[in-house]
Parts: structure tokens; sequence; C-alpha cells
């Protein structure tokens, strides 16, 4: 009984050993990464994204685009909502400076661009049907930063 348990006992260590020897090679192979080599190239990688997205600098020419189609996107906006109201609405513009009112709520153009000018006046009225109502002659409005939005007459079509 004693030479059973003895070939029993001997049994199990080697199948243990040969199970954590299997285990430390499958550890050990290259096939993969570790955890501290993915940890380093995360690591890495933001360093490189976050360098790169700092150095990238707005001039102002890219400012005023961006200012441009915020305020087309707005101007699209007031003309959907008088026509989903169905009365006039009106988009009131302080020369000079970056604000304006927008059926009502107070906007700012980004990045300190300015409206310098406007050929209808300080307030553009778009009538229920979304239309602009200064008459049949095409209007624009200039930012500081050389662009300029043109408000088509009859359309209303803005760019």
């Amino acid at each position: 009984m004693n030479h059973e348990l003895r070939a029993m006992n001997w049994f199990k260590k080697d199948s243990r050993s040969s199970t954590l020897r299997s285990l430390l090679s499958a550890l050990r192979s290259p096939k993969g990464f570790t955890a501290i080599e993915a940890v380093m190239i995360v690591v890495i990688l933001s360093i490189l994204t976050v360098s790169a997205v700092v150095s990238y600098r707005l001039t102002n020419q890219d400012k005023a685009t961006i200012a441009a189609d915020q305020l087309i996107a707005d101007i699209q906006y007031v003309q959907m909502r008088a026509m989903g109201i169905g009365s006039s609405q009106n988009i009131t513009f302080t020369i000079n400076s970056s604000g304006y009112n927008a059926a009502g709520e107070q906007k700012n153009l980004t990045g300190d661009v300015k409206v310098t000018s406007t050929t209808f006046g300080n307030v553009l009225t778009l009538n229920s049907l979304g239309e602009p109502t200064f008459g049949t002659t095409n209007q624009t409005i200039s930012l500081s930063g050389g662009k300029t939005i043109t408000i088509y007459a009859i359309t209303g079509k803005v760019e």
C-alpha cells in the first residue's frame, strides 16, 4: 500500500511540474506584448499626440473661417425658426463687435472675430418664408480676418 501511495504522489508531482512548465513557457513566448510594453506604447503615443496638437496654431484666417461658418449656421437657424413659427425673426448685429442677437439669443463669434460692416444696416429681418426683407439686391456681412458672407435677395441663401 505504501508503494502505491508513493507512485500516486510521484504522478501528481510530475503532472503539476509539467503544467507549470507549459504555463511558464507560454508566458515567456515572444508572440505578444507584456503589459509594461503596451503601457509604454500608449504613453509615447499620447505624448506625440499632445505635442502635435499644441504645435498647431489657428491663424486669423482660420478663425475667421470658423466664425463665418458659425454665423452662416445661425442665419440658417433663424430662417428655419421664422418658417416654423410663421412670423418674422431678426438678427441684430453690433458693428465692430463679436456679439450679435439671433432670434432673442445672444451669441458671440469665436476667435475674437468681429463683424466689421453690413450692407443692410444692423438688423437682418427674415419673413415667415425665411426670405430677407431688404429688397432685391444681395447683401453682405464683412468679418475681421477678411471673410465676407453673402445673403442672396429673395431666396435668402447664405454663403
